[in-house]
């Protein structure tokens, strides 16, 4: 099911034979290889093809799958996770989680539990943004971060070479935080604990061989280093280091969402800043101008017997186009949107969850 603030329609969805829709359609690339060594001659566990073999969440009830979108989504998500909290609807009880970038931080907050200590102690809607402005980088850009922000907004293609140049002007752009500086500073959000709940998944792109990476408990990386590094958007926070490999945001590839990393389970859940269409570059939504796969995701999905409802965020009523996704001025605004947003889709997806 597609919920969007002026229109709703029903997608029925599934996963088991999603590996070989996926495969068959090419609407992924085959990005690492989970059996051999990785171009860069390392077999460390973390780098996982396009689409993940064996599914993670063959047999597995409720999947989780949370899209990218920078502070503009994180925040919305907090608000939505909140109000559909109040009334009865949990997502932590999710039984496999993706998070990519934003999406990564709101399932180590939420998976964590986290989210519920921070609403018994503070007021979500007036401390919250003040802990996550923290996450926030210095809007104005330097050259070297104008170019790699340029290169990702700039490609058309998910081809590994593309996100390899992409990876190189990652690495070589002089952000405020570095690599161990943005660590940090996600820790203060979701916390300095062990890894929140082994269904957490994130994602990343390693910049140097292009391949997406997938880290779960079983990496032994930090929850601190693995949403660093899932939402280390080219020019303006990271690259960060996961073992041996420095690498960026996981959106930065043909997907914002990773749904294959769910493929197996009986229903999965998807909340996407867009509905994966090309207008969203051009509203700002979209920080790479890759093709995006969403669509194409779901219907695997669906092709495998997996029952799917699809919650796309889009633009802030009134709002035309979003300057930057990582502005802090969206963080009120979007907590109370997405709070709103719970509030009206608590029967609907109360439904589809309980």
């Amino acid at each position: 099911m597609k919920i969007q603030p002026t229109r709703r329609h029903l997608l029925a969805a599934a996963p088991a034979t999603a590996a070989l829709a996926l495969s068959a359609s090419g609407a992924h690339a085959q990005t690492g290889n989970a059996s051999g060594p990785t171009p860069a001659g390392w077999n460390d566990g973390l780098a996982h093809p396009i689409p993940y073999t064996p599914p993670p969440g063959a047999g597995k009830e409720r999947g989780l799958v949370l899209g990218g979108g920078g502070a503009y989504l994180v925040s919305w998500m907090m608000g939505y996770f909140h109000a559909l909290k109040q009334n009865g609807v949990d997502l932590a009880t999710a039984d496999i989680v993706v998070g990519t970038s934003a999406g990564s931080i709101a399932g180590a907050v939420l998976t964590g539990g986290r989210l519920w200590r921070l609403t018994a102690e503070l007021d979500v809607f007036a401390d919250f943004p003040k802990l996550f402005a923290a996450l926030v980088p210095a809007l104005q850009a330097n050259e070297s971060q104008i170019r790699a922000r340029r290169m990702a907004i700039e490609a058309r293609d998910a081809n590994p070479a593309t996100i390899r140049a992409i990876g190189r002007a990652a690495m070589a752009a002089r952000n405020p935080d570095d690599a161990k500086g943005y660590e940090t500073v996600v820790g203060r959000l979701i916390g300095n604990d062990p890894w929140p709940s082994p269904k957490l998944h994130t994602t990343a792109n390693d910049c140097y061989t292009g391949e997406r990476l997938v880290v779960s408990q079983s990496a032994g990386v930090p929850i601190t280093a693995a949403c660093a590094a899932s939402s280390s958007l080219p020019g303006s926070m990271g690259p960060t280091w996961l073992k041996d490999r420095l690498c960026m945001d996981g959106g930065i590839c043909q997907t914002s969402t990773h749904g294959d990393v769910v493929a197996g389970v009986r229903r999965a859940l998807f909340i996407s800043l867009t509905d994966g269409g090309p207008q969203a570059v051009e509203q700002g939504l979209r920080t790479s101008g890759m093709p995006n796969t969403l669509q194409q995701e779901t219907r695997d999905l669906e092709a495998g017997g997996t029952k799917t409802m699809l919650v796309v965020v889009g633009l802030l009523p009134g709002v035309e186009k979003v300057d930057s996704l990582m502005d802090p001025k969206w963080i009120a605004p979007l907590l109370k949107y997405g709070h709103e947003r719970g509030l009206a889709d608590v029967a609907k997806v109360k439904a589809f969850w309980n």
